[in-house]
């Protein structure tokens, strides 16, 4: 990325990968960090010659939780926090549910 003359700005895989990750983490509330571990192993970035970004991710949703609702929330996280902070374009944030895990309804339950 080229500023007015003054010189380039360079914005690394890792610094757009951390963006995606806390932007996910903010999304789906997870302060675990075995839970934010799995994500991070599990989130890839693209990047064409042409700096469009393409962002790979699997997840883990609590039984009972929207599925379709939940990935659109990240998509649209993930993708406006990059765009708003880079100014690179996003062209694609790929959401892939991996599993249902337990959620704190059925952990109540079972408690009772």
């Amino acid at each position: 990325m080229e500023t007015k003359g003054m010189g380039n700005i360079d914005i690394s895989d890792n610094a757009i990968r951390e963006i995606a990750l806390r932007s996910v983490f903010s999304a789906l509330e997870i302060a675990d960090e075995r839970k934010q571990k799995r994500i991070r192993k599990s989130l890839e970035i693209d990047r064409s010659p042409e700096d469009n970004i393409t962002i790979n991710l699997k997840i883990s949703v609590p039984f009972g939780k929207p599925l379709v609702e939940i990935g659109q929330k990240i998509m649209e996280r993930v993708k406006m926090d990059i765009e708003r902070m880079t100014e690179l374009q996003v062209v694609a944030v790929n959401v892939t549910i991996e599993d249902i895990e337990e959620g704190e309804e059925q952990r109540t339950e079972e408690k009772e």
